[in-house]
């Protein structure tokens, strides 16, 4: 009989399992004594952006089950599936760092390998403003990209049928993603076939409760096990640009 994997062995046991993300920042809450019913859901976004981060700096950041952490990411899950942290929404304006206000058309391409994770190579990208009207990309422009001085520009659409729009809030729906459009790397790890993807949808959206507990989750799949990965922040990925879509100066 061939061996379970380490992620068929977790989800066979009586623990609960969780993604690193949510894990990392139940791990802050924990030692610095942060109270989830004070603390702004702006804040907590924040610290999942950051918890986030770590995905570059370990060498494994995959989910696991954690007895110590478990009551504390059950909390901070609750807290985000409400208010802006769990809203499925696309919001227009949304915000986008650039330099000019002129709108590629997009291509989508499927990356060759994970390098830079599962994500659409040719897409545009954006992010929604928190609740304070900062954008959720603002942290992470100051710190990747501080030196191309880029301009928070806001990107106006049309709103288009909800239909239209893929929305990643939890595992499982990363996991119908790639169940139907299944594509193997060399390495054996299933991802998105972005491209035919495109055929059906005209953007997907990584929420903020997405980021925390679909990131970095491994999900069984017909095709094999697969997990999100490179996403940094809560976004959009324009596969298609919607009617009407704008930069403003």
């Amino acid at each position: 009989m061939a061996k379970a994997s380490r992620g068929e062995e977790l989800r066979s046991s009586d623990e609960r399992v969780w993604g690193p993300v949510i894990l990392q920042a139940a791990e802050s809450i924990v030692v610095h004594g942060i109270d989830l019913n004070v603390e702004d859901e702006v804040e907590t976004y924040w610290d999942i952006v950051f918890a986030n981060s770590y995905q570059y700096a370990v060498e494994e950041f995959a989910d696991r089950a954690d007895e110590r952490l478990d009551e504390t990411a059950a909390a901070l899950a609750q807290v985000l599936s409400r208010g802006w942290l769990g809203s499925a929404d696309v919001v227009s304006p949304q915000g986008v760092f650039s330099d000019s206000i002129t709108l590629r058309a997009t291509q989508i391409e499927n990356p060759e390998d994970d390098l830079y994770g599962d994500k659409p190579l040719g897409a545009f990208w954006t992010s929604s403003y928190l609740p304070n009207g900062d954008s959720a990309w603002s942290r992470s422009e100051k710190s990747e990209f501080a030196s191309l001085n880029r301009k928070l520009r806001n990107f106006t659409f049309r709103l288009p049928p909800p239909r239209d729009i893929f929305i990643i809030r939890y595992p499982e729906d990363y996991r119908r993603l790639v169940a139907d459009y299944p594509r193997k790397l060399q390495n054996g790890r299933t991802v998105v076939d972005w491209r035919r993807a495109s055929d059906d949808y005209m953007a997907v959206r990584l929420t903020a409760c997405g980021l925390a507990l679909a990131h970095h989750f491994r999900v069984v799949t017909p095709a094999g096990v697969a997990w999100l990965s490179g996403w940094d922040a809560e976004s959009t990925a324009w596969l298609h640009l919607p009617c009407n879509a704008d930069l403003d100066n």
